[in-house]
Formats: structure tokens, C-alpha cells, sequence
């Protein structure tokens, strides 16, 4: 780990024993392409399945197995192979796990993401369309599915955060199209305008009653 991505790890909150509990989730990647930033904003670090750290730039290619970092200034838009869009907030930490898109429908698609911290509005592309299946984002508490959205994904952590008194858990605002929350208790459906929590792993997610705030 480089000394700029420390530095944004230790003012968001990553701890050295997450941060390698995380590197190590879908290291054996084969790390083919994934997309490409068409912006980058502030602080934004990308450390790839081997633990080489780069700063975001526009046009830089990225891989499976990168970690994208955002800072309390950062933001950045990614634009898939499949044409697809990420949308990533400050204070966040994503990870493409895995990506196949061969330009056509062959039924070895995948869009598998990780989302550890904060989040990041998605228009899902081709693969969201074709094989709905496997388009997913694990979370440490849930994982969320899509048939053919436009939704905002959002992870709070347990101890401190940026994120003001937002409750730990999972989150997912859909604007159009359809979403789920799933975890060992149970699996929402969430329709446009709604927004679906699930404070853990063994927790029933449920549709809140209000827009959180860091929407």
C-alpha cells in the first residue's frame, strides 16, 4: 500500500486488518478489463488484487480485483464494458470481484461487485439485462440483486464513520427498475422511489419508512 492510499485509508476509517481482510476476497481474480474511469475528483486511490496502488485518472483502464477508494473530497464515474455506469461517493470503497463481458450474450456474463464502505449509484448495462442473475453487490450484511435498475447501493459500518447518524446496514434506493436485499432471514423486493435496510446478516431486511439523509 502506497503512502496516498494510507492516507486515504486512515481518514476513512480503514483499518489495516480490514484492509487486508479485503484484499485477500477474490484475489486468485484473473484480473481481465472492466471498464474505464470517465472521471476522477478529489481523492481517489486504485489498488489492484496484487496490492499495487495507483491514483485514479480519466481514461485509466480498471481490472477485476481493483479497489477503488474515495476520500471525504473524492468522487469518480466509471463506464463498464457492457456499458453499464458507477456513480462512486465520497468516503467509499468498492471493488469489482469479477467481470465478463464478451460483447454478446453467451451466458458467461458477470458483474459481481463488493462494497465495503459508502456507495455509488449504478445504471446497470448489458449484463443487467441479459443474465439478471449475475449482476450482484455483496456487502459484509446482504447482497443485493437487480432486474434491469437504476438504484444507489449504500453501506454504513458498525464504530465510527463519516456518515453521520446513519444506522449500520445495508442499503439500496431504487429510481427505476426493481432491486432486492437479500440475507439469511429473508429477501425484499424494492420498487422505484423505495428504499430497502438490512441492519445485518441475520436481520429481515425492511423498507424504510423515510429517504435517509446521505441520499
Amino acid at each position: 500500500m502506497n503512502s496516498r492510499t494510507h492516507s486515504i485509508c486512515k481518514r476513512t476509517g480503514l483499518g489495516m486488518i480490514a484492509w487486508s481482510v479485503f484484499l485477500a476476497w477474490g484475489s486468485d481474480a484473473w484480473a481481465g478489463p472492466a471498464g474505464r474511469f470517465l472521471y476522477s475528483f478529489g481523492e481517489v486511490a486504485v489498488t489492484s488484487s496484487k496490492g499495487e496502488s495507483r491514483p485514479a485518472q480519466r481514461g485509466q483502464q480498471v481490472n477485476e480485483g481493483d479497489l477503488v477508494i474515495t476520500g471525504p473530497d473524492g468522487s469518480a464515474q466509471l463506464r463498464m464494458d457492457d456499458n453499464g455506469m458507477l456513480a462512486i461517493r465520497a468516503n467509499s470503497r468498492v471493488r469489482i470481484d469479477e467481470f465478463r463481458y464478451s460483447g454478446k450474450e453467451d451466458g458467461n456474463e458477470r458483474s459481481f461487485f463488493a462494497l465495503l464502505q459508502g456507495g455509488f449509484r449504478a445504471i446497470t448495462g448489458a449484463i443487467g439485462s441479459l443474465n439478471k442473475q449475475n449482476y450482484r453487490i455483496r456487502t459484509p450484511t446482504a447482497t443485493i440483486g437487480i432486474r434491469g435498475t437504476d438504484h444507489e447501493p449504500f453501506f454504513v459500518p458498525a464504530g465510527p464513520h463519516p456518515f453521520g447518524d446513519a444506522a449500520p446496514g445495508t442499503y439500496d434506493k431504487v429510481n427505476t427498475g426493481e432491486a432486492y436485499i437479500e440475507t439469511t432471514d429473508g429477501l425484499l423486493g424494492i420498487s422505484p422511489n423505495q428504499v430497502g435496510f438490512a441492519a445485518g446478516q441475520n436481520a429481515r431486511p425492511v423498507l424504510l419508512p423515510a429517504m435517509p439523509a446521505f441520499f
